[in-house]
């Protein structure tokens, strides 16, 4: 799995932007190699332009999901 370290090149290597959206804040975070090569597959596939991108659809269904948790009433 030879990516580069950054998916996108930035003037500042802290922040970069998406597409016409707000300032993005790097952040790393360790994943198992089953968990790293998953994720490669999707971009691979096609389903994301990058593990970046993945990354930030999988955190965003995770708010939302704990949003509408919290909106329900129900604990976990």
């Amino acid at each position: 799995m030879s990516r580069s370290s950054s998916d996108e090149i930035a003037a500042d290597p802290n922040h970069s932007r998406a597409e016409n959206g707000p300032t993005l804040e790097r952040v790393t975070f360790r994943a198992t190699d089953d968990q790293l090569a998953a994720l490669e597959s999707l971009v691979d596939d096609g389903v994301y332009h990058s593990r970046s991108e993945a990354l930030r659809a999988g955190v965003q269904q995770l708010l939302e999901r704990h949003r509408d948790a919290g909106t329900d009433g129900e604990s976990r």
